[in-house]
């Protein structure tokens, strides 16, 4: 039986509206609110779980992000599906993200343990000071021993065991933490944006500093929240070439995913 929010305990270090998704992932999975059903109103959410509308807010644009609900102006925040229903988008999204490590071989340079400090905490979206596993390498094509893109991997404390086994020929990251400690990532993000490449990152890719780049960062969490690894990937624009194929779950022309519809 799901728990009542305030009988549930924030988890330090994790953001707040990540953990109410998070609870509300858990309460559609356990039929609290079954799959056609409406969730209560977001004012009633945010004084269950002692919050602003706001931090209610982002915790629902996350799950709809993720199809597990839709948002009408007039028609409320209707659930369409739980975690148990998988998404093609969602299993595209992981083939790619396989898809891309197998095809740009990682080759580690250095670990070591990092305070996260400033512009890195900002990064990583965490705490200022928290300790984290760093893995710095690069990545080059299979085809060829070219640089292609220079890589840092963070990795969360609580799993040791990951940072101690990733050696030169480890290819996916990610994967370990359920071979090693059984804990499912369920949610994946990615962003991108264009950069400056300068410092160690323009030293590893034999570029000139200021060449501009693209920086890809990709975060995953588990079920409760909790961001277990963030890669983040940068690449030259000209040594830069992926194509992604995504099969949409609905047609994006759906009316019932739109929160502008109704």
């Amino acid at each position: 039986m799901a728990q009542k929010p305030n009988q549930r305990i924030a988890q330090k270090g994790v953001p707040l509206y990540q953990q109410i998704a998070s609870w509300l992932r858990e309460d559609i999975d356990s039929e609290l609110y079954p799959v056609g059903s409406l969730l209560p109103p977001v004012p009633e959410l945010a004084k269950a779980f002692g919050v602003g509308k706001h931090t209610v807010g982002k915790a629902l644009e996350q799950l709809k992000n993720g199809g597990v609900i839709s948002i009408r102006r007039r028609g409320g925040t209707r659930v369409e599906a739980t975690l148990a229903t998988t998404s093609p988008y969602v299993v595209q999204a992981f083939d790619s993200i396989t898809q891309y490590s197998n095809m740009a071989k990682l080759k580690i340079t250095d670990k070591n343990l990092i305070v996260a400090r400033k512009d890195v905490a900002e990064m990583l979206q965490c705490p200022s000071a928290q300790e984290w596993l760093h893995i710095e390498g690069y990545r080059s094509s299979n085809t060829s021993e070219e640089v292609v893109g220079y890589t840092q991997v963070f990795i969360n404390r609580a799993f040791p065991k990951i940072y101690e086994r990733v050696n030169k020929n480890t290819l996916i990251i990610f994967k370990m933490f359920q071979e090693i400690y059984d804990e499912s990532i369920v949610e994946v993000r990615q962003e991108m944006r264009a950069i400056v490449i300068r410092d160690k990152a323009a030293k590893v890719l034999k570029v000139p500093e200021g060449t501009i780049g693209m920086r890809y960062i990709t975060r995953f969490y588990s079920a409760k929240g909790e961001q277990l690894e963030v890669t983040v990937n940068i690449h030259p624009l000209d040594k830069l070439n992926f194509a992604q194929h995504i099969v949409y779950p609905r047609p994006i022309n759906d009316a019932s995913g739109s929160p502008d519809a109704g």
